[in-house]
């Protein structure tokens, strides 16, 4: 069932401190955990548009497209897809264009990266669960409706309060979560299973934060019809190995590969 990760960094990605996460070594992995595409999805930040974090300038294209050099021209039977992991700020603030998309194979959109914090992608003023709850509910109804982006990245996780993951999630109007996911579905937006949102995944449930939450809420998105994609979200080796973790939650989930984004279905499904 999980025959791919399409969410995976490298030492291009600002956050990866990992020096053994390169191309190469990835497909190795790849190819040994029997996936059939590997997909590099690097942090990005379109440098013709104003507005980057600091830590976001210096990761634009001329930085993130390196990574063509650095795929081996023995990919071991796999197919290898370049792509980027953006950033969604809110109120239509999108760091990469339509035109710059259309340069990678895929783009990755997050709209919860709320540890990013200063006013860039969380509010100053941002604290209470109810208010999180709010703005994750308006910032998923924005980002479905951007046509150049493939999939969104960690749906919905509350990155930056997640030891009130529970309870936010919880705040989250089901009625108000149909008909988003419905948008997205019709929009063909790929909604994620991030291994690194799991709990379960990463050594067991902590308090405030725990599987089943996140699991309703993606259970909302397949009645809505949505199509989904698999994404480990490794920063390290050994977070790329929890990516087979994830056939668990996607039984659980009712994803078949019917399901799957055509983009990341196994060739000739």
């Amino acid at each position: 069932m999980i025959d791919h990760d399409v969410h995976c960094h490298t030492l291009l990605s600002s956050c990866c401190n990992d020096e053994r996460m390169t191309p190469p070594n990835i497909i190795a992995m790849a190819a040994q955990a029997g996936l059939s595409t590997i997909g590099f999805a690097d942090h990005f930040w379109d440098s013709s548009i104003p507005g980057a974090s600091p830590w976001y300038k210096g990761q634009d294209w001329a930085h993130v497209s390196k990574l063509r050099d650095q795929i081996p021209p023995d990919t071991q039977g796999l197919r290898v897809l370049f792509g980027c992991e953006s950033e969604y700020c809110g109120d239509g603030k999108i760091g990469i264009s339509a035109e710059t998309a259309s340069l990678f194979d895929f783009v990755l959109l997050p709209m919860s990266h709320f540890h990013m914090s200063g006013g860039f992608t969380r509010p100053k003023d941002l604290s209470r669960p109810a208010d999180v709850a709010a703005l994750l509910m308006a910032r998923l109804r924005e980002v479905v409706k951007i046509d150049f982006i493939t999939g969104i990245a960690h749906p919905l996780l509350p990155i930056g309060f997640m030891d009130y993951c529970d309870e936010i999630l919880a705040m989250l109007d089901k009625s108000q979560l149909r008909d988003t996911f419905a948008k997205a579905a019709e929009m063909n937006i790929s909604i994620e299973l991030n291994a690194g949102a799991f709990p379960g995944c990463n050594g067991g449930q902590t308090d405030g934060c725990h599987d089943e939450s996140l699991l309703r809420i993606l259970s909302l998105a397949k009645e809505a019809g949505c199509c989904f994609h698999f994404g480990s979200d490794a920063h390290s080796v050994e977070a790329f190995g929890r990516i087979t973790k994830l056939a668990e939650y996607a039984e659980a989930i009712g994803i078949g590969q019917a399901d799957i984004h055509p983009l990341f279905r196994s060739q000739g499904q």
